[in-house]
């Protein structure tokens, strides 16, 4: 953004969305890093320019995938979720509009689109040791199969085409992550509880090195790691302190009410969204990642100062945007 700004600044780039975009599109010595970031922002300029950048593709007639390889060359996806959601379903609504018949809704292409690209990195990254047949491709859109709004048949062909030929990612920037985690708003050790809702009994803490960065909180095993276990984007969340219990174990029958050792101090973060969920992934010990589905996360620190910091640091990085309606087909 501030590329664009030094350029309008003195004149050298029109100040129209439509101009940056196509300046954008061209991209010529441009950072497809930094392309991404901005079209990705919720910054209502940038929101207009990732109208008009969308606009430069001609999607008319291209199976889906052939369109998302196309599309996906002209910059680099951000890492945030919620910045990921904005680019596609922007790419979704074009898509539909110039394809009249392939999808009954964006909604639909939508999911599609996002299940190819999880279907891309679970077949073609090297860190996946367990490979996804088709069978399981169908069930990853069982729910679109089962209501009629994608066939078999459209799946095999996704499925076939990103098995034969990976998306080919621009890689303007080798060191994107290294980037993102290297003035960070706050690192440090903290306790994440085990996520699974339906153990009796107590739930297991493990140590993490946790990183808050572009409001998005990061944990990994080790402070080396090169990649994070999990990715919480602060998007439509809250965070409060919580007061732990003597004994170590959850109270079914509440919500926010946590049994803990009584030297931890706890506190957690819960979703503001309409479906109570946290929009976040994980890494599996099979290297598979996959979406979470938490309506909180309960994690603690190891004094009271520390606590308060955290509380503070998350608090002031989450970010609170009006939820994407859905489409009532």
């Amino acid at each position: 953004m501030r590329g664009v700004e030094y350029l309008t600044d003195r004149g050298l780039l029109s100040r129209q969305p439509n101009a940056v975009a196509q300046w954008l599109y061209k991209g010529e010595g441009l950072s497809k890093t930094a392309i991404g970031e901005l079209l990705g922002s919720h910054d209502p300029f940038c929101l207009e320019v990732l109208e008009h950048f969308v606009l430069c593709h001609n999607f008319q007639n291209m199976f889906i995938v052939d369109a998302l390889r196309a599309f996906l060359w002209s910059f680099r996806l951000p890492g945030e979720s919620q910045k990921i959601d904005r680019i596609m379903e922007r790419f979704a609504q074009q898509y539909v509009a110039t394809n009249e018949g392939v999808f009954d809704n964006a909604d639909t292409c939508f999911t599609i689109a996002y299940s190819c690209i999880m279907l891309n990195t679970l077949l073609h990254n090297p860190n996946v040791k367990d490979r996804p047949t088709f069978d399981r491709y169908q069930s990853m859109n069982k729910e679109l199969l089962d209501a009629g709004s994608v066939s078999t048949a459209v799946l095999a062909q996704i499925f076939d085409s990103i098995r034969s030929r990976e998306f080919q990612i621009p890689c303007d920037d080798a060191a994107v992550l290294d980037n993102i985690f290297l003035h960070p708003d706050r690192e440090g050790w903290l306790y994440k509880q085990s996520s699974s809702q339906f153990i009796s009994g107590p739930l297991s803490w493990k140590r993490r090195w946790f990183v808050l960065s572009d409001s998005c909180l990061y944990y990994f095993d080790q402070t080396t790691d090169k990649e994070p276990r999990g990715i919480i984007p602060l998007q439509n969340v809250g965070v409060r302190r919580v007061e732990s219990a003597s004994r170590p174990f959850m109270l079914e029958v509440s919500f926010y009410l946590y049994c803990l050792p009584v030297e931890f101090e706890v506190h957690d973060i819960f979703s503001l969204s309409e479906d109570g969920r946290i929009k976040a992934c994980k890494t599996e010990q099979t290297g598979k990642m996959v979406e979470g589905r938490h309506t909180v996360y309960r994690i603690c620190a190891s004094n009271g100062d520390d606590l308060n910091a955290w509380l503070e640091a998350i608090a002031g990085a989450a970010t609170h945007y009006p939820t994407r309606p859905r489409s009532a087909h």
